[in-house]
């Protein structure tokens, strides 16, 4: 395990926020550029950009354990 940033994307699912998709990014101003570009192409998904305790392989995230 280790700390990373990712991209989350969450769908509402009954009301609530279910995580569907999450993305290693290099860095917080890079997830954050995404967030924005992402928000503008879609308007039925949240996005957030947070800190994770992730299992990384290959470049990219197979779990996330938990989110600070």
């Amino acid at each position: 395990m280790e700390m990373v940033i990712a991209l989350m994307m969450y769908l509402n699912s009954n009301g609530t926020p279910v995580l569907k998709e999450h993305l290693l990014m290099p860095s917080i101003s890079e997830c954050l550029k995404r967030k924005r570009i992402s928000m503008r192409s879609t308007n039925n998904a949240q996005f957030q950009c947070m800190k994770v305790n992730a299992v990384v392989k290959d470049g990219k995230i197979i779990s996330i354990s938990k989110s600070d």
